[in-house]
């Protein structure tokens, strides 16, 4: 665990619900690696502008920050230049479903073998407190000036929809549980999307609301391969904050199918591609 934290100092809040994200991912790998089925080296995390986006400085692998919303197609490159990689993104609500939501779609229809963490807080917390796309109407937003009134997305369904082959929702301080599923999410086979409940303790502090509501797909016996199933448990949470809302937590859904890596695979120009990445690769070893 020692050998996957940096020097960079911390600059969270004091008692951020990051850290418990931190903390899962950091034990997850610590522990892939140990296991055998995964090696540091052929680690990359990417990550976007923002609370979330800070993270890639306190993970001791290899690393990229990108442009606000652009991290995941930022990974997605990474992984058709080097396959062999274990590419992690991690973007805010804001990051994937304001900026960058075509490229979440698209990710999810084209499934490259690429893992999304999104550290959902449900605001913009690094610039104080404005609305995005899953914020509960009557949430007051400094950027729309007025409580907001629109209906909010819904990712888990969206990306069911949109043909993902991992979907799955963790709580950022149910942290053995949230390693559970980042492990999970790092060993499948195709594009894997994590949406993590994580409340921003200064601007939009949903814990309480939360814990209360909050239950494991594995308490009930849930089908991960059952899309039907997955989709029905998606819209039990609408992310309007209703009293008597229930919030599954866990694997909604898991399947197989062709990555966009192998797709590509029988293109003359990928192939050519790869070819001249790995000698240039050669030439600048030192």
């Amino acid at each position: 665990m020692q050998d996957l934290r940096t020097q960079c100092k911390i600059s969270w809040c004091p008692g951020c619900t990051n850290f418990g994200i931190l903390t899962a991912f950091t034990q997850a790998i610590s522990e892939l690696i140990n296991e055998g089925k995964i090696r540091k080296e052929e680690i990359v995390i990417t990550g976007g502008i923002g609370c979330a986006g800070k993270i890639v400085d306190y993970i001791n692998v290899n690393s990229f920050e990108g442009l606000h919303g652009r991290a995941l197609p930022l990974g997605i490159g990474i992984k058709l230049g080097n396959p062999n990689l274990k590419v992690i993104v991690f973007q805010g609500d804001g990051d994937t479903y304001n900026e960058g939501l075509e490229h979440f779609i698209s990710a999810a229809k084209e499934n490259p073998d690429v893992k999304l963490i999104v550290h959902d807080n449900s605001v913009f917390a690094l610039t104080t407190g404005q609305h995005t796309f899953t914020t509960e109407p009557g949430f007051y937003s400094r950027s729309l000036g007025t409580f907001v009134f629109e209906k909010p997305l819904n990712p888990i369904a969206l990306a069911l929809v949109s043909g993902a082959t991992f979907v799955a929702r963790g709580y950022a301080l149910w942290i053995d549980h949230l390693k559970y599923i980042i492990k999970e999410a790092i060993l499948h086979k195709g594009f894997s999307f994590i949406e993590v409940l994580q409340p921003c303790i200064t601007f939009h502090d949903l814990r309480s609301y939360y814990e209360k509501r909050m239950y494991k797909l594995e308490d009930i016996g849930h089908n991960p391969a059952s899309f039907e199933e997955a989709l029905k448990r998606s819209l039990e949470y609408d992310y309007t904050m209703s009293d008597n809302a229930k919030i599954p937590i866990g694997i909604f859904y898991k399947s197989e199918r062709k990555t966009l890596e192998e797709g590509l695979e029988a293109k003359e120009w990928y192939k050519i591609e790869r070819v001249l990445n790995k000698e240039i690769l050669e030439l600048t070893k030192v």
